[in-house]
């Protein structure tokens, strides 16, 4: 069950925590410098399968995520900024690293996308790395391929226009699923 919620955890929030570049063509609208997503993941590696809800909060340099099962218990809370990423799990200690590949390295074996995801779940790449893009017919991102893993943009919000709702992120025996129930910039 430890490995779960870090499994989990690692997945969603221990994202980079860089400025953004300019927006390519029909490309998000939102703040890339302050927001706060809510919604529900899964995460599936081999035969592990997790879920639940998730609130995460992009501040520039910080980043701060708290999942909670599918009853509401808290399961996570993930803190990253430029010092060093920390986990924090239920009747556990701390889990501290240098960045979050070496967190996920070190509690699970494997780094996962987690440089990626804070650029991936607002439809733009990572602009630090080559990637390969596919376009829907409104100019948005459809699919995705960074760094080994196949990001496919399922659904976009209504509002704020240009975030996605839905996405999925692959590679190998891991899929990630998120839903964006709701963003806000602040």
């Amino acid at each position: 069950m430890r490995r779960r919620g870090f499994l989990a955890a690692s997945v969603l929030a221990l994202a980079g925590c860089a400025s953004a570049p300019p927006l390519p063509p029909g490309g998000a609208s939102l703040s890339t410098e302050s927001w706060t997503l809510q919604g529900r993941f899964s995460v599936e590696s081999g035969e592990e399968r997790v879920s639940g809800s998730l609130r995460w909060e992009h501040r520039g340099a910080r980043d701060e995520l708290l999942l909670t099962s599918p009853l509401g218990q808290a399961v996570a809370r993930i803190a990253r900024d430029a010092d060093g990423a920390v986990l924090e799990l239920p009747k556990q200690p701390l889990r501290r690293a240098p960045d979050a590949d070496a967190l996920t390295r070190e509690a699970l074996g494997y780094t996962l996308p987690v440089a990626g995801l804070a650029w991936w779940v607002q439809a733009r790449p990572d602009p630090a790395r080559g990637f390969d893009a596919t376009r829907d017919d409104a100019g948005r991102l459809a699919r995705l391929r960074q760094d080994g893993w196949t990001i496919e943009y399922q659904q976009y919000a209504e509002h704020p226009p240009g975030y996605p709702r839905k996405l999925r992120v692959s590679r190998e025996d891991i899929e990630i699923r998120l839903v964006a129930d709701s963003w806000e910039a602040e």
